[in-house]
């Protein structure tokens, strides 16, 4: 199947290039792409030629028709996508934004045996804001369509084969086959016939291979509809009724705010420091490009439409109260909404605050205490599971039991339809997204703190680790210095790190849609065109069980959160080829980032037998020494302000040992702090184990890990002598009901083992945990 797509173009210079980037994007490429340019007036072909220049990859041709009428231009595209050896073709328009699955679908319909396919449309709003009735204009004015069409006397004739369809010409395709055989789209001006009605009616008398599809469908410009007004367009798409002066309708050209006269307005002086104001001003400088593609279906937001939103919700939040400095506790999953609130939260002068739902009932709780929120931003569902007493158990099981989230005390913000149970007065998320959106006013103090994520700590003293927004910019601003970003890059990470580089420099961020870290990441990366990709070692360990070829998109692929072991790293560069630089980052919650390795550096370290494992160079302005006991201190623009309720830092203690080598590199040589990791999390044994020895039942308690030969990721497993209160036997399970009670859910265990006593050394009769982690590792290995 060639599968080639035609574009006809009126005028539409300032917009096609939208179009012809969700043309590049789409899952199955098109064998070719052709833009009818139909005797336009402005630059339309000019953007064709410097975007096909720009995309050799994309098979952009260019044609001219001169005689007026969208179905002329169709026709000469189809007919010379015929001619170049097109065997199925599809047509959109030059103002519709095809997702990416359109051509995907259309290929699914041919497949069934459709020869001609109809989709539908959705309205675009990256153009302008829409009204709550534009909003639901559109699908009703699908349906009044349909349903008029049916009944249509022009519609009517006994020489039709089967019903009528109704087809936008903007997302509709068909054989080419069937386009010769059924005489293709009248060449007449739109003034004087639908198109895309007469090319289904003549389909009708040829054959009853055809019918609608509703994954066929795009993003349809709303500009017409708020040009003529609901009758008016109704009235045009009936039979013409409606005769306005402007057909072609263009997107109104915005008046100066000031008169003419008045000299003009100085561009906004940004600080390097304002986070935010740097988003918003990179949003302002490219609003028609993509900055977010999101969700299952790959949908994407424009970075006019990303600034609207954010400005939004900002001037929503500032109104209904919020105050700089106030703290707001966000429960949402990772999402394009969870961009938008974690931008618009910063600049109304807030403070976010996250915690893990999964820490469990009473660590959450206590994380609440120390934070002292005065918001709360969570899903509905969150609501109904914490509000409702059905639901608690439902929630208790799932991990998602919060105290304190629905105090009525706080002020409340629902994301998702008011379910039961959200608050009474609660705002309504979308509804702050489609309100007023002015410019910002005032100034942020970059060097407020502005995010507070707890990372470990027991319920007696959670550990929140505070950043600015300044802390927080130099530090994406390091990430960016050391790989070069910009517009056309792709960036795909479910965290912040790559993310907000990617918006500050005009690419475009990938958010990863699947829960599981694994499943549908690479096949993810693929179809998205993803250029940078951030990954920790043991989940791509895994990912690679099942292919040995990385994406051919992908140009840098950072690895963190911890350690590269040898035999992953090499993996990893096996796979990638060298198309993609695989690197290694070092970083920490309180430090982002602070050294990065490329995988070359790191094995000719390995090879020369120096020991250790290499960090690389500590980033510029990050100042890096090494304590009397070993242990690797930092500091730098990029620290955090320190502790929540604790003094600033002078230096970041970060509990790694390491050492400086004779070019200045970083090289951990162990873990102060006997730290496990497991997966992105790192584990802190002298945290947790005060905890579990105070259970009842538990004497002592340790907690060591036994390290995978290959991943190195650890199983951790938690090792307690009995007090004699409970029978030994019945002991684990009892734990397991109750650790999540008092330890945070990522450090919870693998595997519970009772023993008689523990292993000492020397006089002081220490815990000797190598030979803890040398016993319980036997006994893995004799149940195995």
């Amino acid at each position: 199947m060639k599968l080639w797509v035609v574009v006809p173009a009126y005028n539409e210079g300032a917009g096609i290039t939208a179009t012809l980037e969700a043309l590049s994007a789409q899952r199955r490429a098109p064998e070719g792409v052709i833009v009818v340019d139909n005797a336009s007036t402005d630059d339309t072909a000019d953007v064709v030629r410097a975007y096909a220049a720009a995309h050799p990859e994309l098979n952009l041709e260019l044609l001219h028709e001169s005689q007026k009428g969208t179905g002329s231009a169709a026709d000469t595209g189809m007919r010379h996508a015929i001619a170049r050896g097109a065997t199925h073709l599809a047509r959109t328009d030059a103002d519709c934004l095809p997702p990416p699955h359109w051509t995907t679908a259309i290929v699914r319909a041919f497949d069934d045996g459709l020869q001609m396919v109809a989709g539908g449309l959705r309205p675009r709003t990256d153009e302008f804001p829409l009204t709550w009735k534009e909003r639901r204009l559109l699908p009703l004015l699908q349906e009044l369509a349909a349903l008029f069409g049916r009944f249509r006397p022009a519609n009517r004739d006994p020489d039709y084969l089967g019903p009528y369809v109704m087809s936008p010409a903007c997302t509709l395709a068909i054989t080419a086959e069937l386009y010769e055989r059924s005489g293709g789209f009248p060449r007449a001006p739109i003034e004087e016939v639908h198109d895309d009605r007469e090319l289904v009616n003549r389909v009708r008398k040829v054959t009853t291979a055809y019918g609608r599809r509703r994954d066929v469908w795009v993003y349809w410009s709303m500009r017409r509809a708020r040009a003529y007004g609901l009758r008016g367009t109704l009235s045009w798409y009936a039979d013409h009724g409606h005769r306005p002066e402007v057909v072609d309708v263009r997107l109104p050209v915005r008046r100066p705010r000031r008169p003419p006269a008045d000299p003009p307005k100085a561009p906004r002086v940004i600080d390097d420091a304002d986070l935010v104001g740097r988003v918003l001003a990179q949003a302002e400088r490219t609003p028609g490009a993509v900055a977010l593609v999101h969700g299952p279906g790959d949908r994407r937001m424009t970075y006019g439409e990303l600034r609207h939103r954010v400005l939004a919700v900002t001037h929503g939040l500032r109104r209904a109260g919020l105050r700089p400095g106030d703290g707001v506790l966000v429960g949402v999953r990772h999402s394009a909404e969870t961009v938008i609130i974690a931008l618009s939260v910063v600049a109304a002068g807030g403070t976010l605050v996250i915690c893990d739902p999964g820490a469990g009932p009473q660590m959450f709780a206590a994380r609440l205490r120390a934070a002292r929120p005065r918001w709360v931003i969570a899903e509905s569902a969150l609501y109904s599971l914490n509000r409702l007493g059905v639901l608690r158990g439902v929630a208790r099981r799932a991990g998602l039991l919060l105290p304190g989230v629905t105090d009525l005390r706080m002020r409340h913000v629902h994301v998702g339809p008011r379910l039961p149970g959200v608050p009474a007065g609660a705002l309504d998320f979308a509804a702050l997204m489609r309100g007023p959106a002015p410019e910002p006013d005032g100034e942020r103090d970059p060097g407020a703190p502005a995010v507070v994520v707890f990372t470990s700590g027991t319920t007696s003293r959670p550990r929140g680790v505070v950043h600015s927004a300044a802390s927080l910019a130099a530090g994406l601003e390091l990430c960016r210095e050391r790989f070069p970003l910009g517009p056309g890059d792709v960036v795909h990470d479910a965290g912040f790190m790559l993310g907000l580089p990617a918006l500050l420099a005009g690419a475009r961020w990938s958010i990863p849609s699947g829960r599981d870290p694994v499943d549908g990441f690479l096949p993810e990366v693929a179809r998205r065109g993803v250029t940078h990709a951030f990954c920790v070692p043991v989940h791509l360990a895994r990912m690679l069980e099942e292919t040995d070829r990385l994406p051919r998109s992908l140009r840098y692929l950072l690895l963190g959160s911890a350690p590269v072991p040898p035999a992953v790293l090499r993996r990893a560069v096996a796979a990638a080829g060298e198309r993609t630089e695989v690197l290694s980052v070092y970083a920490m919650t309180e430090m982002l980032p602070v050294s990065i390795a490329d995988a070359h550096e790191k094995f000719a370290h390995w090879s020369g037998g120096a020991g250790g494992d290499l960090l690389g160079a500590p980033l510029p302005g990050v100042a890096a020494r090494i304590a009397d006991d070993g242990e690797l201190l930092l500091r730098g623009p990029n620290t955090c302000l320190g502790y929540l309720g604790d003094p600033p830092l002078e230096w970041l203690e970060t509990g790694d040992l390491a050492r400086l080598d004779q070019r200045g590199r970083l090289v951990m040589v162990g873990r102060k702090k006997d730290m496990l990791i497991r997966g992105s999390v790192n584990i802190y044994p002298g945290l947790y184990e005060p905890a579990i020895a105070a259970l009842p039942g538990v004497a002592e308690a340790a907690m060591v890990g036994l390290p995978d030969p290959v991943t190195r990721d650890e199983e951790v497993v938690v090792a307690v002598l009995p007090d004699g209160s409970v029978p030994p036997d019945a002991l684990p399970a009892r734990l397991r009901r109750e650790l999540p009670e008092v330890i945070d859910a990522g450090a919870l265990p693998d595997r519970i083992v009772v023993l008689p006593g523990f292993p000492r050394a020397g006089r002081s009769h220490k815990l000797d945990r190598a030979a803890l982690r040398a016993l319980v590792g036997r006994q893995r290995a004799l149940a195995e």
